[in-house]
């Protein structure tokens, strides 16, 4: 996978290079550098996808971002092109132990970043935000996850998945679009789930559904003390819009922002909505330092 072409997810003109990442906890995980044509001054940005979602759910989101922002895809654990040497586990824990390691390998001190993470992506970027050395200077949860409450059916079922995924799919996407999502109001929810089952490892996917089920947010959002932007769908059916509103009021002065669905919030007005709370961060910074330099010439 690191000989693909990945330039249809960057911006023309954008460079990119592949490398798997060997990790301290035993595996090593595909990462996608995006820079852009231009030398840039900007923040870089880590970019977590959800579970077993693929780059191509991000192309849009991605093309705009990698325009101006150094951008670093990370594809964790469970995903197909993880590389597991012997036996892991696929919890929220296990997870983020991947991405704070990683994080602390692609930006060691003093190099600036944040996090933009979706789905299960977001819930391990709230979870990595206290344990990292190096902390990123804001953080964005897409669509974020204070629990992953899969039904007891489909737990049983992923047990099977390693000898009955393939004839299960078919259903699996019938029972998606048919009692889960509701095509008129989130079609793309719909193409990004049936593009994730179609490539997703039935063994990983399962041990995935059965591991994640019992986590459980609990202190970790009152440990963010960076801005913070909370995106949700609130026309999406899969993922729990009013979780993603609790998680924006127990994140101290975090940014709410609800983009409907899934459409605009993997395309590239979420990259716009991405780099517009960075400026404001920048903007930001820079009144604090007029203050300051203001501040310091009063008479003591």
């Amino acid at each position: 996978m690191i000989n693909r072409d990945y330039s249809p997810f960057c911006h023309e003109g954008a460079r990119y290079s592949a490398e798997y990442i060997a990790l301290p906890t035993g595996v090593e995980l595909l990462t996608v550098v995006f820079s852009p044509e231009e030398p840039t001054e900007n923040t870089s940005v880590l970019f977590i996808p959800g579970l077993v979602s693929i780059i191509e759910n991000f192309r849009e989101t991605l093309k705009e971002l990698t325009r101006t922002h150094k951008v670093v895809y990370v594809e964790t654990r469970e995903k197909r092109s993880a590389r597991l040497n012997g036996s892991h586990l696929f919890t929220i824990e296990e997870i983020t132990s991947d991405i704070v390691c990683l994080a602390e390998m692609k930006f060691p001190d003093g190099v600036p970043f944040i996090i933009v993470g979706y789905s299960l992506g977001a819930t391990v970027a709230a979870e990595s935000f206290s344990k990292m050395k190096t902390r990123p200077e804001a953080i964005i949860l897409i669509e974020p996850n204070v629990s992953f409450p899969f039904s007891r059916g489909l737990r049983l079922l992923s047990k099977l998945a390693p000898y009955m995924y393939k004839p299960l799919k078919p259903f699996l996407k019938w029972y998606m679009r048919t009692f889960v999502i509701n095509l008129d109001e989130d079609k793309e929810m719909y193409h990004i789930y049936c593009r994730n089952i179609d490539t997703a490892v039935p063994e990983r996917l399962g041990a995935a559904v059965r591991q994640l089920s019992p986590y459980r947010m609990s202190e970790c959002l009152h440990k963010i003390s960076v801005p913070s932007m909370v995106v949700v769908t609130s026309k999406d059916g899969l993922h729990n819009h009013d979780e993603g509103a609790e998680i924006a009021r127990q994140v101290k002065g975090s940014f709410y922002l609800d983009m409907a669905d899934n459409s605009r919030t993997h395309s590239a007005e979420m990259a716009l909505e991405i780099e517009k709370f960075i400026s404001s961060l920048a903007q930001r910074q820079a009144q604090e330092d007029l203050i300051s330099q203001d501040t310091s010439s009063l008479p003591s």
